[in-house]
């Protein structure tokens, strides 16, 4: 099995240095492509790689691209005419080639809707923990699947395999994020994997396995619980999926925590091309 992984997704805001318009007029690689649908923009321009940028009221710009494919040259080109940037979304996706995460589940901190997306023949395909509206979301999927799909080129460590586990992290403009580092928070990656099947000899009592057994396959059902019971019976799963064993390894947060100083960095370069950063203010 290997690893990797990436900035996936970026949208930042910053504000226009007067030079965007001569930008836009002369330049062959960004075209405008209609009004925007995003409050408080007006204008769109699309790159030849799907970069989106907006245009807003009092000199507010919008951009918007994926780290991994866009042309990163044009990319500094907008930013260097752009001063006080901030971001208002950061995707990382981690990849995990040659297993199957379809056998996985994941299990939350914090209380996240999960909603599970299956192909024709009932197999997992997409998992999605949190609400779309929520500040952190994550998404689980079959990428050699999706690229077929879309009729992409395949990776080429990806012959056995390729799932992503992919972090969507909103941020708000009164957040007043100054250091780009920041913006990677320790507890990014904060869902864990463990094993679709838990091991549950180690409960002694059998109406204590049984509604172990049943909590596992319709977690739902521990609202109906009394607040003492859903407790108790909440730390007994966690017990429960830590002894059945390591699903994968290394788990994202691993990944992440591993990587993140050297995803921060390719931030911090990103923003040294800005006419000024919000930290000289």
């Amino acid at each position: 099995m290997e690893t990797d992984i990436s900035i996936d997704r970026l949208t930042l805001v910053g504000y226009d240095t007067g030079m965007i318009e001569s930008y836009l007029k002369y330049s062959e690689y960004i075209s405008f492509i209609g009004f925007s649908r995003n409050y408080g923009f007006r204008h769109s321009y699309q790159g030849l790689k799907g970069e989106l940028l907006e245009i807003g009221e009092k000199g507010k710009i919008r951009l918007d691209f994926n780290p991994n494919n866009a042309n990163m040259r044009e990319v500094e080109n907008i930013v260097s005419r752009l001063k006080y940037p901030y971001l208002t979304r950061l995707d990382v996706a981690v990849d995990y080639f040659g297993i199957d995460l379809s056998e996985v589940e994941w299990t939350s901190p914090k209380r996240r809707k999960q909603n599970l997306w299956l192909n024709q023949e009932g197999q997992p395909e997409t998992l999605y923990i949190g609400a779309p509206s929520s500040e952190r979301r994550y998404r689980i999927y079959n990428k050699k699947l999706e690229r077929l799909e879309k009729k992409e080129e395949s990776d080429s460590r990806a012959v056995n395999g390729h799932w992503r586990v992919e972090v969507q992290q909103r941020f708000k403009e009164s957040n007043n994020i100054l250091d780009t580092v920041d913006y990677f928070a320790a507890d990014l990656f904060d869902i864990r994997p463990y094993r679709k099947v838990v091991n549950l000899d180690h409960i002694d009592k059998p109406m204590e396995r049984i509604i172990i057994a049943g909590l596992i396959e319709r977690p739902s059902e521990l609202k109906n619980l009394s607040k003492n019971a859903r407790g108790k019976y909440k730390k007994m799963i966690q017990e429960a999926k830590e002894r059945s064993g390591v699903a994968i390894s290394p788990e994202p947060i691993e990944v992440y925590t591993k990587e993140k100083d050297l995803l921060a960095d390719q931030l911090t370069s990103l923003f040294s091309h800005c006419a000024k950063t919000v930290a000289q203010v």
